[in-house]
């Protein structure tokens, strides 16, 4: 057991040591890791390296996931926090946010509601929340109500993402809008999400050629497109692509 453990401290003194090396920091870092492996790496971690995770994509994942759990309530109970301090708007979006978050969406509503009224009834970011949250707690008819009133906000008010989620509401509802708010949704959004989704509709709805035709195009884009790209996206392309294996 004491083997073992002396291997992994040198295999992290390593990882850590090449880490100083390759972002040119301070040479004394590696004497100090190796005069105390495991206590050295750990200050080194702490001081050096955990902060610049901080500023990457990839460590900011990883820090969240760290995050959550060691801590999964931490987020909530900031927020609470706040908002019990100082009830504004702001904060009350924020502990929204959080709730809905965590899955509890009917409270998240209710604080949207309260945010998207009075004097900030005609907030942008406010009713885009309520729209989406309304959309993520499968409430279908006041997801199309939310988007609606969202849209009559103004063109500049529309993102690709609320075509979509509007779009989508509409066909759970069954409304006969849905084919053409999703053809509008293709043509606003970029990536795959929008065509996957429309041809799930196209699918559900008995029109496979159709269905068909868009995965495939999704499939040949999953293809083309840059390495980063297919990571972000890879759930999208590996459906499309399963999608063309069903009979």
């Amino acid at each position: 057991m004491p083997y073992a453990l002396g291997v992994v401290d040198l295999l992290i003194v390593v990882f850590f040591a090449t880490h100083v090396l390759r972002t040119g920091r301070p040479w004394y870092w590696i004497m100090i890791m190796t005069m105390a492996p495991f206590l050295g790496s750990l200050i080194y971690f702490i001081s050096e390296y955990l902060p610049e995770m901080r500023y990457s994509r990839g460590g900011r994942k990883v820090l969240r996931a760290v995050e959550a759990a060691v801590d999964p309530n931490r987020a909530m109970r900031e927020a609470e926090t706040e908002f019990e301090r100082s009830p504004t708007a702001a904060n009350r979006a924020a502990l929204a946010a959080a709730l809905s978050a965590a899955g509890s969406y009917d409270e998240a509503i209710k604080h949207y509601d309260e945010c998207a009224s009075g004097s900030y009834a005609k907030d942008v970011h406010f009713v885009r929340s309520l729209a989406a949250t309304n959309l993520l707690a499968e409430r279908w008819s006041a997801a199309r109500a939310s988007y609606e009133r969202l849209f009559a906000l103004g063109k500049d008010a529309r993102q690709p993402d609320d075509d979509l989620g509007y779009a989508f509401a509409l066909a759970r509802l069954g409304d006969g809008s849905a084919d053409a708010a999703f053809q509008h949704a293709v043509t606003t959004a970029n990536g795959p999400v929008a065509r996957c989704r429309y041809a799930q509709y196209l699918d559900e709805s008995g029109r496979r050629r159709e269905a068909r035709e868009l995965y495939e195009q999704v499939v040949k884009e999953g293809r083309l497109a840059p390495a980063h790209t297919q990571d972000l996206h890879k759930a999208w392309y590996r459906l499309a692509a399963d999608a063309l294996k069903a009979p």
